[in-house]
């Protein structure tokens, strides 16, 4: 009986490997990692705040005095180059508008191209100008209460992207070409704030370029709006020396002689550019396991 016993168990024990290798090792769970592809072509809107700088308005070697009244003897008159004719100010305002591009991702890196568009009211003035200006018939004096104005109207970008995806976060650089609108003023005040006794004016289109970076969200679930992303955005926008004044616009109230003003002015724009966009992408964004 005890020899009995003893045989049973050991062919149970020999039996269970092989019915452990029938069976099969049940697989281990492995986590299923999610991502979004970033290759498509999206449209959005964006919104954004932005301060700037410029040096001011500067005489240059086609500067000319146009003189009336009082000022008449300095008429024709050429100004030296290199005068400052106002001080250097800061603007700042809001824009707002639109961009377009496409993307396309190969393993975690993505490229694309865009472009936007903005409305916006940045503005500033800088004055007063109180120092002379040397020209060919003698130093000519400057309205006491002389001031400088830019006022940017619109603002335009096509630029290059280079970015890294992680998961549905895009972090990416761009660089580009950038236009702008500026209308450029020079004016001279009866007193400090009163109304302008003159007033020279000129629209200029200008071309610059542009350099920044951001980061881009994809909202990928069923219920969040698939096809949708979120931005924060930073542009530095530099719009180099150019020459305004060239042919102004020269005006006063009523009854009031112009004193004087300065033709061929030089001047620049640098603008910082902060915006948060929200964009759809044609064919979603590939949300893969």
């Amino acid at each position: 009986m005890k020899k009995l016993l003893l045989g049973t168990v050991a062919l149970a024990a020999l039996g269970v490997p092989a019915i452990a290798a029938d069976m099969g090792v049940r697989p281990v769970a492995r986590p299923v990692v999610a991502y979004a592809n970033w290759t498509g072509c999206h449209v959005g809107g964006l919104v954004g705040y932005e301060w700037g700088s410029t040096d001011g308005f500067t005489t240059t070697g086609a500067s000319t005095v146009i003189g009336f009244g009082a000022a008449a003897p300095f008429n024709g008159a050429a100004v030296f180059a290199g005068q400052q004719a106002t001080p250097g100010f800061n603007t700042s305002g809001f824009n707002g508008g639109g961009y377009a591009g496409c993307d396309y991702q190969f393993s975690n890196w993505v490229v694309g191209v865009e472009g936007d568009w903005s409305v916006m009211n940045n503005s500033g003035q800088g004055g007063p100008g109180q120092q002379p200006l040397f020209t060919s018939v003698g130093p000519g004096g400057i309205h006491p209460f002389t001031y400088g104005e830019l006022q940017e109207r619109w603002y335009a970008t096509v630029r290059g992207r280079l970015g890294y995806a992680v998961d549905k976060w895009l972090f990416f650089v761009s660089g580009g070409g950038a236009w702008t609108r500026i209308d450029a003023s020079r004016f001279d005040l009866l007193d400090v704030g009163s109304v302008a006794l003159h007033n020279q004016q000129q629209n200029d289109t200008r071309s610059g370029w542009t350099v920044g970076g951001g980061i881009d969200y994809a909202i990928t679930g069923a219920s969040l709006m698939p096809g949708w992303s979120v931005r924060v955005e930073y542009l530095y926008v530099q719009f180099k020396d150019y020459t305004t004044f060239t042919t102004p616009l020269v005006s006063g109230p009523a009854g009031a002689i112009p004193i004087s003003h300065v033709t061929n002015l030089n001047t620049n724009l640098k603008d910082n550019i902060v915006r948060v966009g929200f964009a759809y992408k044609f064919g979603n964004y590939g949300y893969r396991y």
